[in-house]
């Protein structure tokens, strides 16, 4: 009788479904990569015939020359700035700027003191335009939509609207590094 109530658990455990589950935990050190320096992300383009005419009647109305970016944007240079340093997203960058409607309507804005942004955490068309400029350098970035708010309405920003900023970027430095958090 000894030698059944041995068995039984055994017996109850194959009654049940026969099988046992086993967790295992495994420990590991997180690492941290540094990041790579970029100066600009990479942009999938997808054109937009409609923003490159608008943009295109823009410059030729206000007289402007623009180099176009492969993304679609334009950079019109007043002043290139000093150096051939040139801030990367990794940066936070101080500016001067006036965001503005094609039609003239302005939205945003710095007035008599400039903002400083982490550049990673800005519109693509900042993070790809504003590289662009050394310390001191001034110009203007023509967006299309898909670069800066989309198709959504972003306050007073109607969906799929071309922007126009002009831009002063006084000085950048390294931004400063977020906490890494592990769960």
């Amino acid at each position: 009788m000894k030698k059944l109530w041995m068995f039984m658990p055994a017996a109850l455990l194959l009654a049940c479904g026969g099988e046992t589950e086993t967790t295992t935990e495994t420990t590991t050190t997180p690492t941290v990569e540094e990041p790579a320096e970029e100066v600009i992300p990479e942009v999938t383009f997808v054109p937009d015939s409609s923003a490159e005419e608008t943009i295109q009647a823009y410059l030729k109305e206000k007289k402007w020359e623009g180099v176009r970016h492969e993304s679609g944007m334009y950079i019109v240079t007043d002043s290139l700035g000093e150096g051939e340093d040139r801030p990367n997203l990794n940066d936070e960058v101080t500016i001067f700027y006036h965001g503005f409607l094609l039609d003239g309507t302005e939205f945003d804005g710095t007035g008599t003191e400039p903002a400083t942004f982490a550049l990673a955490q800005l519109i693509t068309g900042w993070q790809i335009g504003i590289p662009m400029f050394g310390k001191g350098g001034k110009g203007k970035l023509i967006i299309p939509p898909g670069l800066a708010y989309g198709p959504e309405d972003n306050g007073s920003i109607p969906g799929n609207s071309t922007l126009m900023f002009e831009i002063e970027l006084i000085d950048w430095k390294k931004a400063p590094s977020q906490p890494q958090m592990f769960w």
